[in-house]
């Protein structure tokens, strides 16, 4: 069996770590490189470039090099997020079967999936490249707030590249491992997790190898890469004032400026100015070169993009909220990411929480090191066991037939946990059952993320409301929703599939051959906190909620329902 580390797979930049007898340590590329950019390409010879390789032509072929492919990830292809995105990236998106996003690169499609998958496949190399030996197992981390389809995306990722993936681990959990295992802490901590591009904050307890997360979130829409953007928007509105011309037509022009602005962005966390220079960026009418020349000040910075600062701030206070804390039980707040080297955030941080963060960490080596120890936790049985004890970054529910999402699993909720909902058919001899799942935390299920349309098939033929089947939803430890049904009379289980992401065409072909096999479920009994029951509910189930929902010991899941009730899973979690 081959090696164990562990990945951080990042939005502009990705790192991965090892751990050598007790020691861990981040694995250095070719030149010392401790982090590859998170970018793949295909040249005009049609080679497939990524990491270094894709970076260095990426000025020169910006239409062909994907970037920042970690935001579009497990997304639908018309979410708002996605039209956002296509107006500033400069590779050609398209729309899958399923409505997910497809790239288009060389006139070839790929899915996001796969662009990861080369991006793991490349760390994969040169992690083998650096230790002499096979990799084949990894940990890889993600935003505490992906939902389930981005979970699920990179675990299919790291398997097209190779990779047994043993954990799917939540980034500002891996920085806290990296700062407290082996210290003996006892203490709860802050995590202000700002990288490329996301934004997490999460609030864990730690008690020597025990680490207890209480509360988390963020977005996955706010990071490093938004500031850039607010920089480049700046140059191109002086650069138009100037000359009359929008160099933000021009792709080539939009990446040599994106790469100076970021450029510049960094420099300011050490400098209060620098010059942002890009010579003869576009031609003018006569056919004359124009350079673009422009200084730029912290001052300036911090005025373009202090809103953004606000915004984690703002995402900070509701979290203590949740997690039933104080700014003053907080006994150490966590830098990770590399956007939090902003020497405004360190600023306002520590006026939020009346002291300064700590720098204990690298905030760009923090999560693979902490990855990589959790990895070697999993591979490694003589390792010294790490407890992680994590919660649900939102709230996963069906829907009501008012439009409300019913409310299986509460945001934070600790893990792992089960419920159980009894459903009942709704017409004659209906063979099969339909429920949707949606993730999110507004209380319209059209706001929240439909995770998928789960199929009970072969209900045995009755009267209408006479069958009775019990779905039983697990999440363990590790963030995996599994599901199970039983015929309550016969003992029988109910084969299950699920749809995932369907849309339109796909969704109303679905409805109409529900209906022609007998209809929808409703529930079994009424309950003053559920619609009224007995009605169509456009094709999905109903619920009772009542019935048994406790916390549940892992070694009872898997023997219990493993032998019994035949599991359908579904990576969902944060």
């Amino acid at each position: 069996m081959g090696k164990a580390i562990g990945i951080d797979l990042g939005t502009t930049n990705s790192c991965a770590a090892v751990v050598e007898g007790r020691t861990p340590r981040v694995i250095t590329h070719r030149g010392g490189a401790a982090t590859i950019p998170s970018m793949f390409a295909i040249d005009e010879k049609g080679n497939r470039l990524v990491g270094h390789e894709a970076k260095r032509q990426a000025q020169l072929n910006p239409k062909n090099t994907v970037t920042a492919s970690k935001r579009l990830i497990g997304r639908n292809f018309h979410s708002e997020t996605i039209e956002k995105v296509r107006q500033v990236f400069t590779y050609e998106m398209v729309k899958g079967d399923n409505a997910e996003v497809l790239i288009k690169v060389k006139d070839q499609l790929f899915t996001l999936e796969q662009i990861s998958a080369a991006i793991l496949r490349r760390i994969k190399e040169v992690a083998e490249e650096s230790m002499g030996a096979d990799v084949d197992q990894a940990v890889i981390t993600v935003p505490a707030y992906f939902n389930d389809r981005q979970r699920q995306a990179v675990r299919n990722a790291g398997k097209l590249a190779g990779l047994t993936v043993l954990r799917i681990l939540n980034e500002p959990t891996a920085a806290a491992l990296a700062y407290g295992l082996g210290k003996n802490l006892s203490k709860r901590i802050a995590v202000y997790d700002l990288g490329g591009g996301t934004f997490d904050i999460s609030v864990i307890d730690v008690k020597s190898r025990i680490f207890e997360v209480i509360a988390t979130g963020g977005d996955t829409f706010l990071g490093g890469v938004d500031f850039d953007d607010r920089v480049m928007q700046y140059m191109v509105e002086d650069f138009r004032s100037k000359h009359d011309l929008d160099i933000a037509i021009d792709p080539i022009a939009v990446q040599r400026l994106r790469e100076a602005c970021e450029a510049a962005k960094i420099e300011l966390s050490t400098v209060d100015r620098t010059t942002i220079r890009v010579p003869c960026i576009v031609n003018d009418a006569t056919g004359q070169p124009i350079n673009l020349d422009v200084e730029l000040t912290k001052e300036t910075l911090e005025t373009l993009t202090g809103d953004l600062v606000d915004r984690t701030l703002e995402t900070c206070k509701r979290i203590l909220a949740e997690a039933n804390t104080t700014k003053d039980a907080i006994d150490t707040v966590l830098l990770v990411g590399g956007q939090s080297r902003m020497p405004l955030i360190r600023k306002k941080l520590e006026e939020f929480i009346q002291s300064p963060p700590s720098t204990g960490v690298n905030p760009d080596e923090a999560v693979s090191i902490g990855a990589a120890i959790m990895a070697h936790s999993l591979a490694d049985r003589r390792a010294a066991d790490v407890t992680l004890l994590d919660v649900l970054p939102m709230a996963i529910g069906i829907n009501k037939v008012d439009g409300s999402m019913h409310v299986l699993f509460k945001k934070n909720q600790p893990l792992p946990h089960s419920k159980t909902r009894t459903l009942t058919t709704s017409k004659d001899n209906q063979r099969s059952i339909m429920l949707r799942l949606y993730q999110g935390e507004s209380r319209l299920v059209a706001e929240n993320e439909l995770l998928g349309t789960f199929v009970f098939s072969g209900v045995r033929p009755a009267p209408k409301g006479t069958v009775k089947v019990e779905v039983t939803f697990l999440i363990d430890s590790e963030g995996i929703l599994n599901l199970a049904a039983r015929d309550t009379d016969t003992g029988q289980t109910v084969r299950s599939t699920i749809r995932l992401g369907k849309s339109g065409k796909k969704k109303r072909r679905q409805r109409r051959a529900a209906a022609s096999q007998g209809g929808v479920a409703t529930t079994a009994s009424k309950s003053p906190d559920t619609a009224p029951v007995g009605k169509k509910t456009s094709g999905v189930a109903g619920t009772t909620p009542d019935s048994s929902a406790k916390p549940i010991a892992q070694s009872e899941a898997t023997g219990f329902f493993g032998k019994v009730l035949g599991w359908f899973q579904v990576l969902f979690r944060g």
